[in-house]
């Protein structure tokens, strides 16, 4: 992969070498492996394993898959976390368009351009990232967070396997965020106990009850199909239950770092902003106000999506 330097601004350059930094120090069977990188003078060069496809192509073609063939991607997608959390590393961007094919159909996990390295001392975050299909409530409403909000993903991302869409879906930025965080998820009925249980679990809005490590490699969806690789040598890895001292220091983090909400949520406000800076791109010379606010949506959410 040829990445050029031209045009990317210092924060941008300084984001990808710390996603090559990411990439270089993970070693697993589920995760996109680095083979080797450098930098010339215009570009910087990334070279990873070979990839046979796209999750997201396999969805584009065939709409959903049989419920055997998304136990066995959410088997291989939950060993890939656990090894990223068990490093106290969290991807914050998962989505089926970030998982690749390898040879047989294994499936690997990609794109770690807003993953984030969690130091001990970091027990919540608080910088927005993702794409608003795949985003947790916590996220959404711009309230500290931590790896709970990939197990959400997750959970969106094998619904959408199962069925065909995201569990919430809307040409609405700003419906989206109303559905995530107040509507219930609409389950099929082709779905099977063990599968539903799962995914209500891993979709619950509350991330203080929402289902995760250590217990979820234990459900009995995935308990007998998850590949565990071992996390010695991981210093306070986020797979094991913290202890009733560190539950607390992370409250108190978290309380610290959440902000009075007032106004438009940033989320919201970018949406307009990405929007308005579309429209002028375009050198439109109707006014905007001349525009319907769902076509506004419409647009924003598009952008977003890219």
């Amino acid at each position: 992969m040829f990445i050029p330097k031209v045009g990317r601004t210092e924060k941008e350059l300084r984001s990808l070498k710390r996603e090559i930094d990411i990439m270089r120090g993970l070693k697993h069977p589920n995760i996109v492996l680095l083979l080797d990188s450098f930098e010339t003078e215009r570009e910087v060069v990334v070279v990873t394993e070979y990839a046979e496809g796209e999750l997201f192509q396999i969805l584009e073609d065939d709409g959903c898959l049989p419920e055997s063939q998304v136990r066995e991607i959410a088997c291989q997608l939950v060993s890939a976390l656990y090894y990223l959390h068990s490093h106290r590393i969290l991807h914050r961007d998962m989505k089926p368009q970030n998982i690749l094919l390898g040879k047989g159909g294994v499936v690997k996990l990609c794109d770690f351009g807003f993953a984030r390295a969690m130091s001990v001392s970091t027990l919540v975050l608080t910088s927005i990232k993702g794409t608003p299909l795949y985003m947790s409530p916590e996220l959404v409403e711009e309230k500290p967070y931590d790896h709970t909000a990939d197990l959400w993903s997750l959970g969106c991302i094998l619904y959408e396997l199962h069925t065909g869409a995201p569990p919430f879906y809307t040409n609405s930025i700003f419906q989206l965020v109303q559905l995530i965080v107040k509507d219930s998820v609409k389950w099929p009925e082709n779905m099977s106990q063990a599968c539903m249980s799962f995914l209500k679990g891993l979709l619950t809005k509350d991330p203080q009850k929402r289902l995760a490590w250590p217990a979820l490699l234990h459900h009995p969806y995935v308990a007998d199909g998850v590949i565990v690789l071992s996390d010695e040598g991981s210093s306070s890895p986020l797979t094991v239950t913290p202890s009733p001292d560190l539950q607390a220091l992370k409250r108190l983090q978290a309380a610290k770092k959440s902000a009075p909400h007032s106004g438009e949520s940033k989320l919201l406000r970018r949406a307009r902003e990405q929007w308005a800076k579309e429209q002028k791109s375009r050198q439109v010379k109707s006014s905007p106000l001349t525009c319907s606010l769902q076509n506004t949506e419409d647009e924003v959410f598009s952008i977003l999506l890219l």
